[in-house]
């Protein structure tokens, strides 16, 4: 008799229902205070349907990932290599405001899911497009994805905001001489725009790999360079 409660309990509840309470939920709570059981909980079902479901934590939480990134809108892929990085960039700033207890574990997975390969497949394509090697496009792929995924995160905790009075005063009192650099960019920092830091960021990113597909790997060392190209 129990087998078949609980048999009927898993036929009861279908899989995205329990996705998308367990994505509200941790999106309300975070990963401290999330548990399955307080998912089975919310959509009355019993701890071990949940599990049914996802086989385990680990997977839920990665379709927990996958879910959020499915929340924002992708962009198509275009034959502007440029606009596509760009754009790819922008969606997960998105998600980084939107959910950002979500966020953090897009770390964590090499790839979360269905969302996620489309967006990497919009970044790969990108890359060779530019005329990178597939070498090359592999590992600047992931290199993007640790850009812009730490950008967000910095974003959403707060990091690229401009400086207040506190701060201000800080680097004021930091030594002229040792730190002129530092005081001198105050006014900017006062003033930091998050969106233009950014659309700066992806045109140093992307001004490297033309760079790169355009002239290839340097083979000269550092030393020859201080040598031959002073």
């Amino acid at each position: 008799m129990a087998a078949e409660s609980k048999s009927r309990a898993r036929r009861g509840v279908e899989k995205s229902e329990i996705l998308d309470a367990a994505f509200h939920l941790f999106a309300a709570l975070g990963e401290a205070a999330f548990s399955i059981r307080k998912v089975a909980a919310v959509i009355g079902v019993d701890p071990m349907t949940v599990l049914h479901h996802f086989g385990s934590k680990d997977e839920l939480l990665r379709a927990i990932a996958d879910h959020g990134l499915r929340s924002v809108e992708m962009p198509a892929a275009t034959q502007d290599w440029r606009g596509d990085l760009k754009a790819v960039g922008k969606a997960y700033r998105t998600l980084a405001h939107h959910h950002p207890r979500v966020f953090p574990l897009h770390f964590r997975y090499n790839a979360t899911g269905p969302a996620d390969h489309i967006s990497s497949e919009i970044v790969y394509r990108a890359l060779r497009n530019a005329g990178l090697s597939d070498e090359s496009a592999a590992g600047l792929g992931l290199a993007f994805y640790s850009f812009v995924l730490g950008f967000a995160l910095a974003e959403a905790e707060g990091l690229l905001r401009p400086i207040g009075p506190a701060q201000e005063t800080e680097l004021n009192a930091l030594d002229p001489e040792t730190y002129r650099a530092t005081r001198e960019l105050i006014p900017a920092l006062q003033t930091l725009d998050p969106n233009a830091a950014f659309d700066d960021s992806m045109d140093v990113f992307t001004a490297g790999v033309a760079a790169l597909a355009k002239f290839g790997p340097s083979t000269v060392s550092s030393a020859d360079c201080e040598a031959k190209c002073a």
